[in-house]
This record gives C-alpha cells, sequence and structure tokens, in this order.
C-alpha cells in the first residue's frame, strides 16, 4: 500500500517536475553554458571558457546599467514597501469600503505593463499630456523634456514602476495585517499601549512573514526591470536609462552576442539568488528575535 501511495504522489507530481525542468533548470544549464563561448545565435560556437565574464567584469556600459538598477531597485523598493504597508493599514481600518479601495490600487498591477507604459509615455513626452497641461495653466517654464535626460528619465521610471506595483505590495501587507488576532491590540490598549506601542509590539512582529514575501518579490521584479524602460527610453539617450536586463537583451538579440549577453545572465542570476537567501535568512532572524 505504501508503494502505491507513493506512485501516486510521483505520478501527481511528474507533471510539475517536467514543466519545472524544462523551463527553468535546462534553460539555466544552457545559459551558463552559451556564457562560456563566443556565438551570434546562428553559427558556429566557439569556446571562449570564462573570456564573456572577464570582458563584462571590464564593459563601463554594463557598470552604467548597474548602477542604473540599483537606484530605480532602491528608491522602489524602498517607497513601495514603507507606502504599501501604509496604505494596508489605512485600509485595514475601513470596513465596508475596503473592497473599493483594494480595487483601485489593485488595478495598476493587473493591467500589462507594456500597456501601463505606453500610457505614461503619452503623459511624460514632450508632446504629451503633463507639458500640454503646463502650457495650459501658463507654467511654460516648468516645460521638460522629462524623459530625453538621463536624472529626470531615471524619475520617471522610478513613479512609473511605482504606480504600476505599489497595489501589489499593499495587498500582501494587507492580508498579513488580517492575520494579526484582534485580541492582541485589545490586550495592548488594557496595557496602556497607544497606536505605536500597538505597531511595534504585535503589528510588526506578526507581519514579518507577509514583509519578507513583499520584500523578496519588489527586489526581484526591480532586479530584472525591462518593460518600463524599453518603452519609456529604450534605454537612452544613449545607454544612459539601460537596465542589466535591457543590456543583457541588447547584447543578446541586437548586437547578436548572445555568449557575452548569457555570461550577464548568468551572474544576475547568481546575484537575484544571493539576494534572496540573504533577504529570507535575515527576516526569519529577525522573525525569530521578535
Amino acid at each position: 500500500m505504501g508503494k502505491k501511495k507513493k506512485g501516486i504522489s510521483f505520478g501527481f507530481a511528474l507533471p510539475a517536475f517536467v514543466i519545472y525542468t524544462g523551463l527553468l533548470v535546462i534553460p539555466i544549464m544552457m545559459a551558463f553554458y552559451f556564457s562560456l563561448t563566443k556565438w551570434n545565435g546562428f553559427g558556429k560556437m566557439e569556446f571562449v571558457g570564462i573570456k564573456n565574464y572577464v570582458n563584462a567584469f571590464r564593459d563601463s556600459r554594463i557598470f552604467h546599467a548597474v548602477e542604473n538598477t540599483l537606484v530605480i531597485s532602491i528608491v522602489t523598493v524602498g517607497f513601495v514597501n514603507v507606502f504599501g504597508l501604509f496604505l494596508a493599514i489605512q485600509v485595514n481600518k475601513l470596513s465596508l469600503r475596503n473592497n473599493f479601495f483594494r480595487v483601485i490600487f489593485f488595478i495598476p498591477f493587473v493591467l500589462s505593463s507594456v500597456a501601463v507604459s505606453f500610457v505614461w509615455k503619452s503623459i511624460l513626452s514632450y508632446t504629451g499630456l503633463l507639458n500640454g497641461i503646463l502650457e495650459a495653466v501658463g507654467g511654460s517654464e516648468w516645460i521638460g523634456n522629462w524623459l530625453g535626460k538621463r536624472e529626470s528619465a531615471i524619475v520617471c521610471i522610478i513613479i512609473v514602476e511605482i504606480w504600476r506595483i505599489l497595489g501589489y505590495h499593499m495587498m500582501l501587507y494587507l492580508a498579513a495585517l488580517q492575520t494579526v488576532p484582534e485580541e492582541l491590540y485589545e490586550a495592548c490598549t488594557v496595557d496602556g499601549g497607544n497606536a505605536w506601542k500597538k505597531f511595534r509590539n504585535v503589528t510588526l512582529p506578526l507581519i514579518i512573514p507577509g514583509m519578507s514575501v513583499s520584500v523578496l518579490m519588489s527586489i526581484i521584479n526591480e532586479l530584472r526591470v525591462y518593460d518600463t524602460v524599453k518603452i519609456l527610453t529604450d534605454g537612452g539617450p544613449g545607454y544612459d536609462t539601460e537596465t542589466i536586463v535591457y543590456n543583457i537583451i541588447a547584447q543578446g538579440f541586437t548586437n547578436n552576442m548572445v555568449g557575452y549577453s548569457s555570461a550577464i545572465s548568468v551572474v544576475l542570476f547568481i546575484v537575484i539568488g544571493s539576494v534572496s537567501v540573504f533577504i529570507m535568512y535575515a527576516m526569519r532572524k529577525k522573525e525569530v528575535e521578535m
């Protein structure tokens, strides 16, 4: 009977294992193999060892893309988690209207990131809605080429990313908040606890698991940001707003340097994996301490 149950369990797990292996494990192994070759995607491969990795760490364009990615990631991750928690707390206080606010904040995340980016591009471009409004209200001196300069373009990308994913992280925190027993708040009130003490001693310790998920998901999402950058600025002006993933795709499909782009992909995979492990370890440790 035991063997029969194991066979049934294996049968149920097999499709998931095949899909996981085919869509994740094999592509990762192929990317690692390609990263050791010089290949344009069509012709004969030439084995070059770690040369692609050496070139990647010497490439100033890559470091510029890393800098842009870090700026976008740090600002966006910090904002969506802090403000997402704040919004979740406010929405959680509402009883009859909370579903309305959930829908309103969650809609941008449900929409296609490509569609969202095109809408924002029509707003932020030089001939777009924002400059049109500024001109109409007499603010001509404020009209700017928002997507044509690195500093303002990076800010625009950050704004679009925050607008797009804020509702998702608010929902993650809202789900975590609703697992906190109301009795604990009542006990804290009896002990003379104010709003800050309730948050510090009751809310925060119990939402650490949800916070771990939110922080991790936001970091992974921003380290691989591509759609928003591609549509808003196409990496420009020049290479000024390129991100790591944008650079990978440009090197692989525009410059036909599949081996080189695969090497960058492998490095990014290792970085994301390391960051994920560190975040989970740090959050789990914090959960135990609290």
